[in-house]
């Protein structure tokens, strides 16, 4: 079943990417954070569809040594809202494109 989550993960987290680019990601001077906000994105959007605990996710597929405070920041969770607002709004924008490019079947 893990294996499963885990190539669910990966193919969402590569969606992501794609529609909102790796420019996303600024580079920081110091430590990198545990988990980026592009593969929290990824662990929100596999919560709701798995229906699992953000945490529970982040336990078992990114480090199992990760505490709460590493995800659940105040400003941490805005940017990530940010980030799922910024990546639906561009689904949805190719989505009525193809749409329109590929006109109605019938």
């Amino acid at each position: 079943m893990k294996n499963h989550i885990y190539s669910l993960y990966q193919m969402v987290l590569k969606s992501i990417t794609s529609y909102l680019g790796v420019d996303q990601e600024k580079k920081r001077a110091g430590r990198p954070p545990k988990v980026s906000d592009l593969q929290l994105c990824a662990l929100f959007i596999l919560s709701y569809i798995t229906n699992t605990p953000v945490f529970t996710l982040a336990k078992s597929l990114i480090d199992p040594n990760i505490k709460s405070y590493h995800l659940f920041r105040k400003t941490r969770t805005q940017k990530v809202y940010r980030l799922l607002k910024e990546y639906r709004n561009r689904r949805i924008l190719s989505i009525l494109f193809a749409k329109l490019l590929l006109g109605k079947k019938r």
